[in-house]
């Protein structure tokens, strides 16, 4: 089952979606009181740090203040699927390298990472591993999916020709991937090869991107399951 909303987050976002909490909400409602089997995975991808960021002029800074919030609300969701909801089994992915991302990039010409952004994710990351240790010293319970670790390693290597330019890119400043004018012209490009490109927009990877990432913590998933 999933109950994931596109654009939500662990707090509200202010673009109406369910967060996390309502998300479990349905989860319980739809167990009817039954026990739970299977493994429960959850994604956070830093959307609470963007709405933030649009709510305060684009500056990072007010992203990172924002961090013991955000895990503070996080923390109390994963108490709540393992407590009562009575998962015995959880993965929590940490959070990718946001200033790797051409919402970043752009700016500095895709040359390079923006390194407040990534200081931002390398401090939720330390917060969301201490949450994890508090709630469970065994690590029985809850899986944290490092997925940090593989975006740098391809962002770093050859895998992908182009890594830090999308593959369907904005022509405006501010614009967005699937823009159209009022006339309906196209205000955006799209490359001939995605599977070059780390990043299909903005802030997704491609289909091969997530690929070579998914090769990389299947593993540990694997691990984490077998225990």
């Amino acid at each position: 089952m999933n109950f994931a909303v596109g654009g939500s987050g662990v707090l509200d976002t202010g673009y109406f979606q369910r967060n996390i909490s309502s998300q479990i909400d349905l989860f319980q409602k739809q167990l009817q009181g039954s026990a739970p089997a299977g493994v429960a995975l959850v994604v956070v991808s830093g959307n609470d740090y963007s709405a933030v960021v649009d709510k305060n002029n684009g500056t990072s800074e007010a992203a990172i203040a924002y961090i013991p919030t955000v895990v503070a609300g996080l923390k109390e969701q994963l108490r709540r699927l393992r407590d009562d909801v009575g998962m015995r089994k959880v993965v929590v992915t940490n959070l990718h390298p946001m200033g790797c991302t051409p919402y970043f990039t752009r700016p500095l010409n895709y040359s390079g990472c923006d390194p407040l952004a990534n200081a931002g994710s390398d401090q939720h990351n330390a917060a969301l591993r201490s949450v994890l240790d508090a709630l469970d010293p065994t690590n029985s319970t809850f899986l944290l999916l490092d997925l940090h670790t593989p975006f740098l390693t391809f962002i770093d290597s050859a895998r992908f020709p182009v890594r830090l330019r999308p593959c369907c890119e904005t022509l405006k400043a501010d614009g967005h991937c699937g823009q159209l004018d009022d006339a309906g012209n196209k205000q955006y490009t799209v490359c001939d090869d995605p599977d070059r490109h780390f990043y299909w927009d903005d802030v997704h990877p491609t289909q091969a991107a997530w690929a070579a990432v998914a090769d990389a913590f299947t593993p540990a998933i694997h691990r984490f399951l077998s225990t």
